[in-house]
């Protein structure tokens, strides 16, 4: 098992998660408003590339 910080797919979702957060405090980026729609697919489709082709192993469940 891998520990929990050597995670892609966790680091992905960390760096998503502050992107949702600055946007709903005004933060758009460069990204047109029209084109914000497809944000959430993006990220479920890197998470999902991330599962099925860079997912080896289990990261442990423990925080130590």
């Amino acid at each position: 098992m891998k520990k929990w910080y050597t995670s892609k797919t966790f680091w992905f979702n960390v760096l998503a998660l502050l992107v949702a957060v600055a946007t709903q405090y005004g933060y758009t980026g460069a990204l047109p408003e029209e084109w914000l729609i497809f944000v959430p697919v993006l990220v479920y489709l890197v998470n999902l590339v991330l599962r099925l082709f860079f997912t080896k192993e289990p990261i442990e469940r423990s925080l130590r």
